[in-house]
């Protein structure tokens, strides 16, 4: 197959879209099929792969970058050679600039158009744009009728499938829970390098590292952890809060470590790059988690084939990959007391951490991104398929 994907953030820029992006285009690729992206310029950034088209654009938020591209001025090449060439079927990763070239092409050339709703539109309004009711709401509205004159969409979790149906997606559209594959590989391979990174960040061996992997920004909920790990520290002295990642609140933070008295129990890492994250994993112990606004948990992925115990809040993001008392703790309410208590019990008992972790590597198994990109496949072959029906 020819697939298309097309995306409003792409290379250079890494977040969770554009790997998933690089993720689904290596197996895709593996398994004999040609990808080509469409997305947005970057300047001064040149392309490895020929098989990107790029568009002329504006910058219209700098943390996280997000572009606006005019679909109708490619760079390179006339808007009719690129809505001419050939596709087998067309998957947008954005409902916006780019969605509507994905739209327009699929219509031209009677091919399928699949969706990825890979963010929750309303949340990331209120986080980034300066007016927080009318905005959000238009975010709603418009998501819902982009999902509703697609082919069929693809949900990272069931909680946004839930969501896209309570927003009114019609149910004659099929709504796939699909999430980003993991390279189980990357995150083996770590293993033996583990004990050089604590002695490098200076962490005893009889420390415990509580590990959380984030971009900074409000919504992750990251001051939830901090709070819990004060109460942690009025029992335990031997506890480490390793907070790796780099975003707007990051400065914040860091003034509410302070406040808290913690901030001898915190290492802020900043960014790192994402090839070096495996060796953050192998060195903690467990992974914590309080956003309750992901649509998918890829750093729980991550953590979990790491062999890291989880302890989140309950959300239906992570419906199928953090199972209560089996891989880890899923806590119902936003207590530090609580959360603190579902911490420690793990680490104080190896038989339930022996368990969790053993489990852990079992749980991710099935979201390899070989498994998973095959089950990306059917779904273009079934949407395929009805073309001929």
């Amino acid at each position: 197959m020819r697939i298309g994907f097309f995306t409003d953030t792409y290379l250079p820029v890494i977040h969770g879209v554009v790997i998933s992006i690089e993720s689904f285009k290596k197996e895709l690729e593996a398994a004999g099929h040609q990808v080509y992206i469409y997305a947005p310029e970057s300047r001064g950034y040149k392309d490895k792969n020929p098989n990107v088209f790029r568009f002329k654009s504006v910058k219209v938020i700098k943390k996280p970058e997000m572009h606006y591209a005019f679909d109708f001025l490619p760079i390179g090449h006339s808007f009719k050679e690129v809505t001419h060439f050939k596709l087998d079927i067309v998957h947008a990763h954005t409902p916006f600039a780019l969605g509507l070239l994905a739209k327009y092409i699929s219509e031209r050339q009677l091919i399928p158009l699949i969706y990825t709703h890979h963010t929750h539109y309303p949340e990331y309004a209120k986080a980034y744009l300066k007016e927080k009711i009318f905005l959000p709401y238009l975010a709603k509205i418009y998501s819902t009728w982009f999902s509703n004159v697609s082919d069929a969409i693809i949900a990272p979790s069931l909680k946004i499938k839930k969501l896209l149906r309570k927003y009114g997606v019609k149910k004659k559209i099929p709504i796939y829970i699909l999430p980003t594959g993991i390279n189980l590989k990357l995150f083996k391979k770590a293993r033996e390098k583990a004990q050089i990174l604590k002695k490098k960040l200076k962490i005893s061996p009889k420390t415990k590292i509580l590990l959380s992997v984030s971009r900074i920004g409000e919504e992750k909920n990251i001051e939830f952890l901090m709070r819990t790990m004060r109460e942690i520290l009025k029992k335990k002295d031997d506890f480490l809060f390793l907070l790796v990642g780099d975003g707007p609140f990051l400065g914040e933070l860091k003034k509410i470590a302070k406040d808290l008295k913690i901030i001898n129990n915190i290492i802020f890492t900043g960014r790192i790059p994402h090839k070096d994250i495996p060796l953050y994993y192998q060195a903690a112990d467990l992974f914590v988690f309080a956003s309750l606004t992901e649509t998918q948990g890829i750093v729980i992925l991550e953590a979990l084939s790491s062999g890291l115990p989880i302890v989140a809040l309950k959300d239906d993001a992570l419906s199928g990959i953090v199972l209560d008392n089996k891989n880890g703790f899923l806590v119902e309410r936003e207590s530090p007391k609580l959360f603190s208590q579902k911490i420690i019990e793990p680490l104080e008992d190896s038989a339930i951490y022996k368990k969790f972790s053993k489990e852990a590597v079992k749980t991710v198994r099935q979201f390899s991104e070989t498994n998973v990109a095959k089950k990306l496949i059917e779904i273009y072959k079934s949407q395929i398929e009805k073309l001929y029906q």
